[in-house]
């Protein structure tokens, strides 16, 4: 964030997840504020941090006026199940979003030119702030998945004098909003650009390299926290009704051809992506180039379970266990929608089913549908 010239950044409940100690110290190495209004101590409901905060900006060259003032706030979602013990037995809750701009938006007001909500808020709690706190000149946010236009239509992006503008979560797109100011540097109008960060745009060379580097760190920590909870496989406690995992070499025997495909296709090196990319011990990763990841006798490790690594025959097909007897015939009907599971758009966006399928197809033509 500070690579990315933040200026100011809003508190939510994320932050607060490893504790209030680690946000103090991550903080510390912030070049930029952090304000939210409605993160609070539960004995006195005062912020946690600033409330909100003003920057004095600079307007571009040619403007009547030289700089203008705009007032910062956070707000966040409430959750009532949100608890964070802090220093000295205070503990740390969420307020009302809308009692908390009630009471701090005038404040900003009286001492700002501009009024932004930088938002937790899901979309639709985001027009109910602005239809109940009328003095807010802009909510921004990117909570929930979920877009709005890039225009002003009533009741969206533009409810009284609030404009809103939200641009989707996980970083799937770049928002910008421009302020064309009036001689008493109100807003006179906006534009907005909702950009997707697609593959067409390159790396920054700078955050790609702190990008890596923080992948490969966060593999290492779960690795070490893989290893500490299970460094072998566990003794097996298969029950008879309960099938379970047995690696795709048992299928072999009575399934040669289709397992001859299925070693020559990319499924059969799936993990070696997760290795070479230092990913390997990625929870979000893992569980779509293993079997049985985080289900009963599935994937731990490649080293406890290595004839669970790569997408083998029961990722598709479930476990193998009791097959062929009881199960018999009924056994690993599966479809390919289920190649949907992974080849989501987020995690493979060139997955293209009628490209992909042909490598993988170890069934007759009239079985495809099944």
């Amino acid at each position: 964030m500070n690579l990315l010239g933040y200026r100011v950044a809003a508190l939510s409940q994320r932050e607060l997840a490893h504790g209030f100690d680690i946000f103090l110290e991550r903080r510390s190495r912030a070049a930029f504020p952090f304000v939210s209004a409605n993160i609070v101590w539960q004995d006195n409901s005062e912020p946690v941090v600033d409330p909100f905060v003003v920057l004095k900006l600079a307007l571009r060259d040619g403007a009547k006026a030289k700089d203008v003032r705009i007032a910062f706030t956070g707000l966040t979602k409430g959750n009532p199940a949100f608890l964070k013990p802090g220093p000295d037995g205070r503990r740390i809750v969420t307020g009302d979003p809308v009692a908390a701009a009630a009471k701090y938006v005038p404040q900003m007001r009286a001492k700002a030119d501009l009024v932004v909500v930088l938002s937790g808020l899901d979309l639709d709690g985001a027009r109910n702030l602005a239809r109940k706190v009328k003095d807010i000149d802009l909510i921004l946010g990117g909570q929930g998945g979920r877009e709005t236009r890039i225009d002003d239509f009533p009741e969206d992006t533009r409810i009284g004098l609030t404009r809103i503008q939200y641009v989707g979560d996980q970083g799937k797109n770049l928002g910008e909003v421009r302020l064309f100011l009036s001689d008493k540097r109100t807003i006179a109008s906006m534009q907005r650009t909702l950009v997707s960060l697609t593959r067409d745009w390159p790396d920054e060379p700078v955050l790609a390299r702190l990008m890596n580097s923080t992948k490969v760190e966060i593999n290492a920590f779960n690795q070490a926290q893989a290893e500490a909870r299970s460094p072998f496989a566990p003794p097996a406690r298969a029950v008879a009704s309960a099938p379970t995992y047995t690696g795709s070499t048992r299928c072999m025997p009575c399934h040669e051809a289709e397992f001859a495909i299925w070693s020559k296709s990319a499924h059969a090196h799936a993990f070696d992506v997760l290795v070479r990319e230092k990913q390997d011990f990625n929870p979000k990763c893992v569980g779509c180039h293993t079997v049985g990841h985080g289900r009963p006798q599935g994937f731990l490790t490649a080293t406890a379970t290595p004839g669970l690594k790569d997408v083998g025959c029961e990722a598709c097909h479930g476990p193998s266990s009791l097959h062929p007897e009881p199960l018999a015939q009924g056994y690993g009907r599966t479809s390919t929608n289920a190649c949907r599971d992974c080849h989501t758009q987020e995690n493979s966006p060139d997955f293209d089913p009628a490209q992909y399928i042909p490598q993988v197809r170890h069934w007759e033509e009239t079985q495809a549908a099944r």
